[in-house]
């Protein structure tokens, strides 16, 4: 899709400046002048009828169907008709069809290569052939003149001296000066079987004009009109050609010009009453005639306007390009359809678009639907004098865009302005267009800039585009006509869908052009909404007041605003967090709190050493708890470290003043609502406008903001080092999301302890390595707490309880004893807990001082807890580790190293963990009892190795090993999988297992286990299925809900799953496959 700079050449003269649009809008009296040799003031290219044709002329099929009709008839054609009637209508096709007629009755034959776009050759007469009637009605005298020269002022007898010249006039003065029509014997001696071409142009004003210059005129024309039509009927050399509107349009709109005109004929005034009784009067009587034989036709439809006013102001337009565009903006629309109109979004629309090329249809409508229909915007000529001002100020300009939209008109030109503003008699209008879209004289606001203007510099759009200044435009330029008759008139403003239709192109999607709205409706002074339509008012609104009082508030005002809406970016009852506001400096942030601090960074702080923040206290002061220092930060803030790009500085430029300007705007809007009649507007008008939900916007909208400009979090990692994260908030809105935004990242950082994440068995062998190893073999309780508040390489908690919750579930898992010592004498702890004794007592109050822990190793070596045995869990974790280095060893070496590397572990302990690991096939088993076995052994694991009891001397081997080997038979496929969450996963669905089966699921597992089922009183249930069928499955369903019922999930629950050769397709296999383990 290309700009039209590149597919479209205007005319010369448009981008010279020198173009004259009234060539363009010549009078059938003028080219008929030039035809009887008395010279003529119009452009070559109406008198030049080659020219005409070749250059001036689109062939619409309303010029073709007349030119057919009336040549046609002339050539002998009776079946032809032989009245036309052409309705009045914008575009500039009535005028241009009858100077077409004239050019052709007088040439004929000798111009059809020039005309051949609009005529067939075959049916055109030689030149000269044929007698040209052209009467401009409207320029036609209605009373006799004075003088001796011979001036005709009836129609019959303008015919005359225009058939038989003077003489034959002369020689029937009496017949052609009656104010009654003379008679069908008149129409005889004029035409005395010539061929004739009659035109009549602008008949009803004339028939109006003659109406109130005679008694019962109007009733003589139709009389003459009847017998002239009756003529036409019945001789085939004649063609009759009128120009009328139709009853309803009859100088609709044009009252006042006609007031004029008939003051002027009758030398009295005349009301606009009267001239419109005259003309309806006038008008009824001749359309009871034309209706009846007349084939009525309007020259240019409106799908055709547009390429009749590209003809005569483009040399050359690319076809090819105009489809392109026109697939361009419908694919743009049918993303956005729902804010649309809906013609928009139907196929048609799209060859609308390439048929108005390069026009936007609405840009159209709004010329010829609503800036035309001004009475004194004299139509086709305005329009011209418009489009070509607009044309060459896009050629100047070089404006990069694909169509041209009614927003792309340069109000800013003062040629322009003034066209469309005077010629509307919108001149009031004038303070809108400067003070709010951009005129000329914006320039000398005393911003310098207009509101839209001063938008589209706080918010520049991503290519630089005037959107704000655009959007208003539309608005704008919709307001200035049907001002009269307000919101009643069809004509004045715009809606909400047809703005965003009017202004949006591909690169300005109508989201873009929504958003503009919104803030103009805001920002303006004069633009008003009501019924949904939207337009511009002479009377200051709101927010033009708002203006005044943003202008002169203090700075200081301003600054304490933005504070105290920073307060508000996050709630003050985090669990985690202790809130610091206002924090510009390490003082700020409190120290030896116990808790962690969230620093809120002042948005006028200008710049921070984050270093600095974390590890002083003020004044020089070192600071003890140093990990729990996080600080969020907004965009406006140079955080020391950090190098700002130009585009860095812009951004935060940018952030601050959009910031402060919002400010200004809620406490300007305050200001107006607490005291409305300090400022010239009532309490009740300020209410209807609905000023209170817009003051609530309007915060809304500055909390917002002030939320999206905290865009970092900073705090010390696991290295030690300060930490910087991006936080993203959905909406931007303050409070629990930026809470929520701040617990995510420092979860995804490994930063934060949850209190669902404290008691997994992940998460205390962390935390066992990190206690154990940065504090020593027996840490307190008391220094646990304290690395946590003051280690900056160690997490914080996510509220003081999860310390305790730790501590408690270390205990019950075998992570580690509790104990405390009376005194310092004593050599056995007088209060000890372990996994063995039943974990820590409820009622235990661990804040008390003397708690420590030791490891379980280390608890066993000092004799406190000689019971003791490391969870299966934990030792098979240490088979495996052997495992992965020894990949084939015999079951008793695999004990041997486990107690070497982990102390005294009992051999049945080891054999249970072995059991486990087998029976979940990530290693396997074999018997080894007689030579030979070992070239050919027996595996066994999985479901097979469900009631295997693993000996010290049997052999285990790794899976890959075994592959190796050789010993795997590649069609026998096995999947093996067991843990927690596939216990969570199985019983969630328990009750829906056989309704799987029943829609298809084929899967028999080998082995199906769930362990350590919560029944309601405490006990517990296991659950074993072996080599269950499908048909087994279905029959279980009234037991699987029974269970699904009865038990819950506990800490403990397990299951354990093993098939042969499953099948991908099976609904119960891909429900196990994608479990947790």
């Amino acid at each position: 899709m290309q700009s039209i700079l590149r597919t479209c050449e205007p005319r010369k003269d448009i981008i010279e400046g020198s173009f004259n649009p009234e060539i363009f809008t010549a009078s059938i009296s003028q080219v008929a002048s030039a035809y009887s040799g008395q010279g003529s003031a119009i452009d070559s290219i109406y008198t030049d009828a080659e020219a005409f044709f070749r250059e001036a002329t689109f062939p619409t099929e309303g010029l073709r169907r007349v030119v057919r009709d009336v040549m046609g008839r002339l050539n002998g054609d009776s079946s032809k008709p032989a009245i036309h009637r052409l309705e009045t209508a914008f575009g500039g096709g009535k005028t241009h069809t009858l100077i077409a007629l004239t050019h052709l009755g007088h040439r004929g034959t000798d111009i059809a290569a020039a005309a051949a776009d609009v005529v067939d050759r075959s049916i055109l007469q030689p030149a000269g052939s044929i007698d040209v009637v052209a009467i401009a009605c409207d320029e036609m005298p209605v009373i006799a003149p004075s003088g001796d020269k011979i001036l005709a002022y009836t129609l019959w007898g303008e015919m005359a001296i225009k058939l038989g010249g003077e003489s034959f006039y002369k020689d029937y003065l009496k017949e052609a000066t009656s104010n009654a029509f003379p008679g069908q014997y008149f129409l005889e001696r004029m035409f005395d079987g010539r061929k004739v071409l009659i035109m009549l142009d602008e008949l009803a004003q004339y028939a109006t004009r003659y109406e109130a210059s005679h008694i019962g005129g109007g009733e003589q024309i139709s009389a003459f009109l009847m017998a002239l039509l009756g003529y036409a009927r019945t001789h085939h050399g004649i063609s009759v050609v009128m120009t009328l509107a139709s009853q309803s349009d009859a100088f609709q709109g044009q009252t006042g010009m006609l007031q004029g005109i008939l003051s002027s004929t009758l030398g009295r005034n005349v009301d606009e009453e009267e001239a419109a009784a005259l003309a309806q009067r006038a008008s009824q009587s001749i359309m009871s005639v034309v209706k009846r034989d007349a084939t009525t036709t309007v020259p240019v439809r409106p799908t055709e306007i547009s390429r009749v006013l590209a003809r005569r102001l483009f040399t050359s337009i690319n076809e090819l390009e105009a489809e392109e565009t026109a697939a361009a903006y419908m694919e743009m629309y049918k993303r956005s359809g729902a804010q649309l109109p809906d013609s928009a979004t139907r196929d048609d629309y799209q060859k609308s678009i390439a048929a108005n090329y390069p026009f936007h249809p609405s840009f159209i409508a709004y010329l010829t639907n609503k800036l035309a229909a001004s009475e004194s915007f004299q139509g086709t000529r305005g329009v011209l004098r418009v489009l070509a001002m607009a044309i060459r100020t896009i050629w100047q300009q070089r404006m990069d865009i694909q169509l041209i939209h009614t927003n792309h008109l340069n109000m800013a030109n003062p040629d322009l302005a003034d066209e469309l503003i005077g010629r509307t008699g919108a001149n009031d209008l004038i303070t809108v267009l400067n003070a709010d879209v951009g005129g000329a004289d914006s320039n000398n606001l005393e911003m310098g800039i207009s509101v839209a203007q001063k938008l589209d510099r706080s918010n520049p759009h991503p290519q630089g585009l005037p959107l704000f200044e655009w959007t208003w435009k539309a608005v704008f330029l919709h307001s200035l006509v049907g001002r009269g008759e307000g919101l009643s008139s069809n004509v004045f403003g715009i809606t909400f869908a047809d703005a965003l239709l009017e202004v949006a192109m591909p690169n300005v999607p109508p989201s873009q052009v929504e958003t503009a709205l919104k803030a103009i409706a805001n920002e303006a002074y004069y633009l008003r909404t009501r019924d949904g339509r939207y337009y511009a008012h002479t009377d200051p609104t709101e927010a033009r007041i708002v203006s005044t009082i943003k202008q002169g508030l203090n700075p200081d005002d301003v600054s304490e605003q933005l504070t105290i809406v920073a307060r508000k970016v996050v709630s003050h009852n985090s669990p985690t967090f202790q809130v610091a506001q206002d924090v510009s400096a390490p003082d700020n942030i409190p120290d030896r709190s116990g808790r962690p601090v969230l620093a809120i960074i002042r948005l006028d702080a200008n710049k921070i050493d984050p270093s600095e923040m974390i590890t002083t206290s003020g004044n020089g002061q070192p600071r003890l708890e140093q990990n729990n220092v996080f600080m969020l930060v907004p965009e406006t803030v140079h955080i020391a470290g950090d190098t700002w790009s130009e585009d860095r500085v812009k951004k935060s430029m940018y952030r601050k003043d959009r910031l402060n300007d919002l400010a200004r705007t809620v406490i300007a809007m305050r200001r107006l609502q607490n005291k409305p009649e300090d400022y010239g507007m009532s309490a009740t008008k300020l209410q209807d406008s609905g000023f209170t939900a817009k003051l609530r916007e309007r915060e809304q909208a500055l909390l917002t903001s002030v939320a999206q400009a905290y865009d970092t979090i900073l705090f010390s990692g696991a290295s030690g080092q300060v930490s910087q994260k991006s936080i993203k908030q959905a909406g931007g809105e303050g409070g629990a999301s930026v809470d929520e935004e701040i617990r995510r990242v420092l979860i995804d950082e490994g930063e934060l302890i949850t209190t669902d994440a404290a008691s997994t068995q992940g998460m205390l062998l962390q935390l066992g390595k990190l206690i154990f190893d940065n504090i020593g073999q027996t840490p307190s309780v008391e220094q646990i707490k304290n690395q946590f508040n003051q280690n900056r390489r160690w997490p914080i908690l996510e509220n003081p309880r999860v310390l305790e919750q730790i501590i408690r579930s270390g205990v019950e898992k075998g992570q580690w004893c509790l104990y405390r010592l009376e005194s310092t004498e004593s050599t056995k702890p007088e209060h000890f807990y372990s996994r063995e004794t039943g974990g820590i007592p409820v009622d235990l109050n661990l804040a008390e001082s003397g708690w420590k822990l030791v490891s379980e190793p280390g608890a066993k070596q000092r004799g406190w807890n000689p019971e003791a045995e490391p969870a299966v869990d934990q030792v098979k974790q240490w088979v495996e580790q052997v495992m992965a280095q020894e990949t084939c060893s015999k079951v008793s070496d695999v004990i041997e190293k486990v107690q070497e590397q982990h102390g005294s572990v009992k051999n049945a302990t080891v054999l249970e963990a072995v059991d486990s690991i087998v029976q979940s096939g990530r290693i396997f088993t074999y018997e080894v009892r007689e030579p030979g076995d070992e070239e050919h052994p027996n595996l066994i694991y999985g479901s097979g190795a469900m009631f295997h009891q693993t000996q010290e001397d049997d052999m285990l081997v790794t899976p890959a090993a075994a592959a190796e080997k050789g010993w795997i038979k590649p069609e026998d496929t096995r999947f093996t999988k067991q843990g927690h969450g596939l216990a969570v996963t199985l019983h969630k669905q328990l009750s829906k297992l056989s309704s799987l089966y029943s829609r298809g699921a084929t899967t028999q597992p080998d082995i199906l286990r769930l362990s350590m089922l919560e029944l309601p009183d405490g006990g517990k249930l296991n659950l074993d299925l072996i080599k269950a069928t499908p048909k087994d499955m279905k029959a279980l369903s009234e037991l699987f809900e029974v269970l699904a019922n009865l038990t819950s999930i506990g800490e403990d629950s397990q299951a354990m799953i093993d098939i042969q050769n499953p099948l991908d397709d099976c609904a119960f296999f891909n429900l196990v496959k994608q479990a947790d383990e």
